[in-house]
């Protein structure tokens, strides 16, 4: 082979093998640069997240209240996405009782009441004197066919707050639970005193006053159920007109 094109013929290797090093380098930058980009992103939305989580122990506030974003995920029917946030700001609050206390909420509605039950007594804990960890705490056990401890967390609740409607409520549904129709119809009644609007006390009264066959003062509670706009349960008014037709005025 002449000198000329053995000279030519390696150098167009020279310029392929080079070339191809040179591609494959810069091919390995970009791959490297996209997958930094990536990272970089990554990291600022951990940052920023965390920086709307931040600490509170201090008397420091969130960006975003921790505690309404719990319910708003509740009120959606979104348990799980609830319960993942509220782990996630108790994580970076591992002192703030209220977190436990609407965890343990999300939980109950999420299905997982014995795990439910470890946060509220986790929050009791941290702040014995917020009450509504004692209230969900009750309704809680009263879910759990426990409605003897059930009643000791309401009892709780009216210690702190003696004029808790939802607390009188509770008690009385616990008690007619435990079939005291009689304590039943004390608390509950009590329970509207405080609050006469309360949706959670006439259905409970109005069977509790079946059950004692107090026929005419259940009716007076369908009454102002109706005035208060509180739908009663059609089974219940069907069981009252059966044993004693509603009174003609």
């Amino acid at each position: 082979m002449p000198r000329k094109i053995k000279v030519l013929w390696v150098g167009c290797i020279l310029i392929v093998f080079f070339g191809f090093v040179y591609f494959s380098i810069q091919g390995n930058i970009k791959d490297h640069r996209g997958k930094e980009e990536v990272r970089v992103k990554q990291e600022f939305r951990i940052k920023n997240k965390k920086m709307a989580m931040k600490e509170i122990d201090s008397g420091q506030t969130f960006k975003v209240d921790p505690i309404k974003e719990i319910k708003e995920l509740n009120a959606l029917g979104k348990y799980e996405d609830a319960v993942r946030y509220a782990e996630g700001v108790a994580t970076l609050n591992p002192n703030q009782s209220k977190i436990y206390t609407w965890w343990g909420v999300s939980l109950v509605k999420f299905g997982e009441r014995e795990e439910a039950i470890d946060k509220f007594v986790k929050s009791a804990s941290l702040d014995a004197n917020y009450s509504k960890t004692y209230l969900y705490w009750g309704l809680t056990l009263a879910m759990d066919g426990k409605p003897k401890a059930a009643i000791k967390k309401y009892e709780k609740v009216i210690e702190l707050e003696p004029e808790n409607s939802n607390a009188y409520a509770y008690w009385g549904a616990a008690l007619a639970q435990l079939g005291d129709h009689s304590g039943a119809i004390e608390k509950l009644e009590h329970a509207l005193e405080i609050m006469p609007n309360n949706t959670n006390v006439f259905n409970t009264l109005i069977d509790a006053l079946v059950n004692q066959k107090k026929y005419n003062e259940a009716w007076e509670v369908v009454k102002k159920a109706r005035k208060a706009r509180v739908a009663i349960s059609s089974k219940l008014l069907s069981e009252l007109a059966e044993v004693f037709p509603e009174p003609i005025l």
